[in-house]
């Protein structure tokens, strides 16, 4: 067996912000006036709410093929290298497990321990939505019952939400336009949101109530600029009303007057549609998530998708753990770096296999990569997902070796005292295995 290099390379890392965390509530929503009890539903069924795309674009990033059932066994040379990069994480527990093609599992330290996954988590929330639907949009639709006649509607004016994590205000701007321009100045009834399935609930079990709105809005069924356009108790305790006000004040402003307050129902009847607004592809939606690591972004797509996709393709990948969100920002979840590693090549089987990586951070070019491996082999041959909160540090994703082996691997730690050491004692493994030709 090919010894590996002595030394692996060393650079600097840049230090990452501190991430605060929790608490779960029951969301009672005032909406003009009208408490509307909120309670955690399932999620709006897939291809109801969305239309179709265009093809997504080639990938520039390789495409690997599955690594097949381990042949080779441990490599204990370089498990003792990984080790010994580990050892100056400053982390309480950690765990690393490396697969590499055409040669099987190389390393597995820890790998079926239950860790903190951080943000690695989102590996799990997205990747179902990049296998079932990724070139879907989410659609807000206003519209009606009946047609404006003289420029009156005389009923409700009805929002029909499906989610989308990425509406802006200038979107609401632009939808209140487009119902003036569709002949609407006067409505006689009231605004209501129309939110289908979609839970109201503002935070997630395992959140530490220091998450809210600093590391994440306040989820919503509805909701605008990532719910971060305030942070009032108020709004953060009200945004779907807070955000209904908003699109009224628009309304308005774009000469369309609603008569009525504003209020919520699950499925309003709708035949006449004055306006929309379409999201970028739901691939898109998961680049930019994964890419700044968006929490807002991920608990958004976990709203809609439900968790049955997400522990269906969980099932189907041989993986494991628990999760109580979509972000990984939960104190309560718990995946394995064998689990995450079976995640990553099922995806490879998948036909997910480009769009994930066009959506991973690349290595000193992309996201949360940008400014690490810069100036080292790893620049711009390392595709993973970063993670971070309070003393947890985690990369997931794919790089090559020394023979061009695609490799698989994932690495958590926990209980940092640094996370920034911790970070350059990953970045440290990875560069291993970006010279291991054993």
């Amino acid at each position: 067996m090919k010894e590996i290099a002595g030394t692996a390379e060393d650079l600097r890392v840049r230090h990452p912000r501190p991430v605060v965390s929790l608490t779960s509530a029951a969301a009672a929503v005032l909406v003009s006036g009208v408490v509307i009890v909120a309670t955690q539903v399932g999620a709006v069924p897939p291809g109801s709410v969305r239309v179709a795309a265009a093809e997504p674009s080639p990938s520039a990033s390789p495409s690997p093929s599955a690594s097949p059932t381990p042949t080779g066994g441990l490599d204990s040379s370089l498990t003792a290298a990984i080790k010994s990069r580990m050892g100056s994480s400053t982390s309480s527990s950690y765990a690393v497990v490396v697969d590499v093609e055409g040669r099987g599992r190389v390393v597995a330290i820890n790998g079926g321990r239950s860790m903190l996954p951080a943000s690695t988590e989102k590996l799990f929330t997205t990747l179902p939505m990049l296998i079932n639907h990724p070139q879907d949009r989410l659609v807000t639709t206003i519209g009606s019952s009946t047609a404006p006649q003289s420029g009156v509607v005389h009923g409700d004016l009805i929002v029909r939400t499906t989610g989308d994590p990425t509406l802006m205000g200038l979107d609401l701007t632009n939808l209140a336009r487009q119902v003036h321009n569709a002949g609407v100045n006067k409505v006689t009834g009231r605004l209501v949101l129309g939110y289908g399935n979609l839970p109201w609930a503002r935070t997630r079990s395992g959140w530490k109530s220091s998450y809210v709105p600093w590391d994440v809005g306040p989820l919503s069924p509805f909701a605008v600029h990532t719910n971060t356009w305030k942070t009032t108790a108020y709004y953060v305790a009200h945004p779907t009303g807070s955000n209904l006000w908003m699109l009224r004040n628009q309304l308005a402003k774009a000469g369309v007057r609603v008569v009525g307050g504003n209020t919520a129902a699950h499925n309003p009847t709708m035949s006449t549609v004055f306006a929309q607004h379409s999201s970028d592809t739901v691939a898109g939606i998961v680049r930019r998530t994964l890419r700044q690591s968006n929490n807002f972004y991920a608990e958004g797509l976990l709203n809609i998708e439900g968790w049955a996709p997400i522990n269906a393709v969980i099932k189907a990948a041989g993986s494991s753990g628990t999760a109580t969100d979509g972000s990984g920002l939960s104190l309560s979840d718990r995946r394995t770096a064998a689990g995450e590693v079976a995640l990553l090549k099922y995806a490879h089987t998948s036909s997910a296999a480009s769009l994930l990586m066009q959506a991973l951070p690349t290595a000193c070019q992309t996201g949360t990569l940008k400014d690490e491996f810069c100036n080292t082999s790893g620049a711009g041959h390392v595709w993973a997902k970063t993670g971070t909160i309070n003393h947890v540090k985690a990369l997931a994703g794919y790089t090559t070796d020394a023979k061009g082996r695609w490799v698989t691997f994932a690495i958590i730690t926990n209980g940092d005292s640094s996370t920034s050491r911790a970070m350059k004692s990953i970045v440290n493994s990875v560069l291993q295995l970006r010279h291991y030709a054993g």
